[in-house]
């Protein structure tokens, strides 16, 4: 199944860090970086929209990555979760990094925080990422969403039944255009 990246487009709030974590974290390269520097840290941001032709997507699942290492311990440890504008912080997972630089990925989730609910377009637009790192320290260099989606199936490609103009078909005897794959038995693609 197809998969899209998010990446962090704005910083909701940052405690921790010398500048700003969207500077190297958010930026799809894995050299640059960000190293916490207090006991407390934390930094939630905005995610960046699917783009509108995923609107009739299914989305599957999603998981939440981090491309990080250990601080001055040598290990280092972080909660990763996803937060929903109106449901708030669920998918809270923690992962763990060692010395050297490594992707740690939260398990795979298929549902809204309710627990139940399948997941939307619209709500994983209105979705932020957070990572709180423990007091170890860490070195951040990427923190992104993954998102799973089965494509909307295509409607038939009818060019013109009649001569009336594709365009200008919504149904064909109260059959959807977006439903029809065949007219007469001749199969549209």
């Amino acid at each position: 199944m197809p998969t899209v990246v998010l990446r962090p487009t704005s910083t909701t709030s940052a405690t921790g860090w010398p500048v700003n974590p969207i500077v190297a974290a958010s930026d799809d390269n894995t050299v640059t970086s960000v190293t916490q520097n207090q006991v407390s840290c934390d930094w939630t941001a905005v995610l960046e929209d699917l783009d509108s032709g995923l609107s009739g997507a299914t989305i599957n699942s999603f998981t939440i990555s981090a491309l990080a290492k250990g601080g001055r311990a040598g290990a280092a440890s972080a909660d990763l979760s996803l937060l929903h504008s109106t449901d708030g912080i669920f998918a809270t997972e923690t992962e763990s990094w060692g010395g050297s630089k490594t992707t740690q990925t939260t398990s795979s989730r298929t549902t809204q925080q309710d627990g139940s609910s399948a997941l939307t377009f619209a709500y994983i637009n209105n979705c932020s990422v957070k990572i709180d790192p423990n007091n170890q320290g860490i070195t951040l260099f990427e923190l992104f969403v993954t998102i799973d989606y089965t494509a909307a199936a295509a409607g038939a490609t009818v060019h013109s039944v009649n001569t009336v103009a594709e365009a200008n078909i919504a149904t064909i005897k109260g059959v959807a255009h977006a439903n029809i794959a065949e007219v007469n038995t001749v199969t549209f693609d």
